[in-house]
């Protein structure tokens, strides 16, 4: 019953993989580095991981040819993996007056 408030998808991943996640996800939330710049690092962390992979003679980690396919490129994605997408409501502005109108959800 309270494994959906205390269990998450992510308890059995890579710990190498979701440290390297983790950094940028930290970079971006906290840091408020912009989405490119947190892109790059994660692209960079991807090639770090391989390169360590590829030279680890007694790696018992994910082998290099599925590092593409588990870390993301985009900190979007990270952002939803670590369940971190902000629930979002547009609202209306008067050009006139500037008064802010809330959605009207009739259909």
């Amino acid at each position: 019953q309270t494994e959906r408030h205390f269990g998450h998808r992510l308890h059995n991943a890579n710990p190498t993989i979701l440290l390297s996640m983790l950094i940028a996800l930290i970079l971006n939330v906290f840091r408020h580095v912009t989405r490119p710049w947190c892109n790059a690092t994660l692209a960079l962390l991807n090639i770090l991981l391989k390169t360590a992979t590829r030279n680890s003679t007694h790696s018992k980690t994910t082998p290099t040819e599925q590092l593409d396919d588990v870390i993301p490129c985009d900190i979007r994605t990270v952002r939803s993996k670590f369940g971190l997408e902000p629930i979002t409501k547009v609202y209306a502005t008067c050009v006139r007056c500037c008064c802010t109108y809330a959605p009207d959800n009739r259909e």
